[in-house]
């Protein structure tokens, strides 16, 4: 069954119902259109990402061997933790992580990461892994992307000019044609 998940970034003001913001509903409007059955959950506690608590909530989604995994900012880290997290034998098609980190650099993330990552099976658990990132993104550093990348043995896809490819960066994020695209030739 051809699914995606969906996972949105920290809601610092505990207010905003990150997964109705940015391009996500639009994303979800069109991998629908492609066939795609989508969950876009409002994650627990968005104001601070846990890993333990995002798994939790996450882990009775159906992961098979069609599923698309798309997270941005913390949720770009939250597919790492998930792949991380699943069963060796559960495998997805594509995981894709915009804008995503290793590290928490005082963004009240550090829970994504009570846990050190398994590279290696991280690796393994999904057919292919795309790392998205801006170099003029002003919380995204390239050393956290460099880092990213190889561990996981992978070059990223650089959008310049796109900064955190969220609203704060323009109206245009409340769409992000060229993501469709990637997941169209995965």
């Amino acid at each position: 069954m051809k699914n995606a998940l969906i996972l949105h970034g920290t809601d610092f003001d505990k207010e905003k119902k990150q997964h109705f913001n940015n391009w996500f509903p639009w994303l979800k409007k069109k991998l629908e259109e492609l066939g795609y059955k989508v969950w876009l959950p409002e994650l627990p506690e968005a104001w601070h990402p846990g890993l333990e608590r995002y798994w939790n909530f996450l882990r009775g989604f159906e992961f098979n061997e069609e599923t698309i995994l798309i997270g941005h900012s913390s949720g770009g880290s939250m597919v790492f933790g998930v792949l991380h997290k699943l069963p060796p034998e559960k495998k997805i098609n594509l995981a894709i992580s915009v804008a995503g980190f290793y590290r928490d650099e005082d963004w009240g993330c550090s829970e994504l990461f009570s846990e050190p990552y398994d590279w290696p099976k991280i690796k393994q658990q999904a057919k292919k892994i795309s790392i998205i990132w801006s170099p003029d993104d002003p919380y995204i550093s390239k050393e956290q992307t460099d880092y990213l990348c190889s561990q996981l043995n992978i070059n990223p896809l650089i959008f310049p000019n796109k900064k955190h490819f969220n609203l704060e960066a323009g109206q245009e994020f409340k769409q992000f044609p060229e993501l469709v695209e990637i997941i169209k030739k995965s």
